[in-house]
């Protein structure tokens, strides 16, 4: 019988077939990385409008003008907070409208200290609101109004003498103040002397420190006559009486 060999072409066919599919499995190569979202850059800003500084200037000189006459937030259209707040409106951030507002409500407090000396009470808290209006954040606001809070609910005591009686260092003059010296050893009490020289009101309050207790008196001296010692009580806070 005769035997059947492959022709040796077929066989070197099949060898290299077979190498290729090796080599192919080898050699694939890795996928290729996805590129990078092409990003499209950003237009330029465009310049800030140019100040009209002739505008600005006019614009700060009636403010100015009206904070001068006390035209604080009335009249509405011509006010100084009004005036102020157009120039920031044109120029946002304007040192000087800016310092310009501050002093408006520096202003309103001025005027609420001076309601509170003649404890003029709601007139003091009507300053302080329209303070808020311009600056609510302003850090001198709420303590003062805390202020009035308790002087308008504080109990007041009076001795009140005569310009004779201390200026000739009177005996009577003396035991009144000793005696009133008792209330201004209490706690939570402000005192307060009016006298018509800085000796006299030294004396009256050396008259007072007299009185029995270990308190100490601090006293404010005003000059003026007739002459006065005002014992300011002060709520408690704690019961809000």
């Amino acid at each position: 019988m005769q035997s059947i060999h492959p022709k040796p072409y077929v066989a070197t066919a099949f060898v290299a077939l077979a190498l290729l599919v090796v080599g192919c499995k080898a050699q694939q190569a890795p996928a290729p990385e996805p590129e990078p979202p092409t990003v499209s850059p950003e237009p330029p800003a465009e310049p800030a409008p140019p100040f009209d500084q002739a505008l600005l200037a006019q614009l700060l000189w009636l403010a100015e003008a009206a904070l001068a006459a006390d035209q604080l937030l009335t009249p509405e259209s011509n006010s100084a907070a009004y005036w102020y707040r157009e120039v920031l409106d044109l120029a946002p951030d304007h040192p000087q409208a800016l310092r310009g507002l501050e002093r408006v409500v520096e202003r309103y407090i001025v005027l609420a200290r001076r309601a509170m000396d003649g404890e003029r009470w709601s007139s003091a808290r009507t300053m302080l609101d329209r303070a808020s209006v311009v600056d609510a954040k302003h850090p001198g606001i709420d303590p003062l109004r805390q202020q009035v809070d308790l002087l308008s609910r504080a109990e007041r005591l009076t001795l009140a003498l005569t310009a004779e009686e201390v200026r000739s260092r009177a005996p009577v003059a003396r035991r009144k103040l000793e005696n009133f010296g008792n209330n201004a050893r209490l706690p939570r009490s402000r005192v307060s002397i009016r006298a018509g020289s800085d000796a006299d009101a030294r004396w009256m309050y050396q008259q007072l420190a007299l009185a029995p207790g270990e308190r100490r008196i601090r006293a404010g001296i005003d000059i003026g006559l007739p002459p006065l010692v005002t014992v300011t009580i002060l709520p408690n806070q704690e019961n809000g009486r």
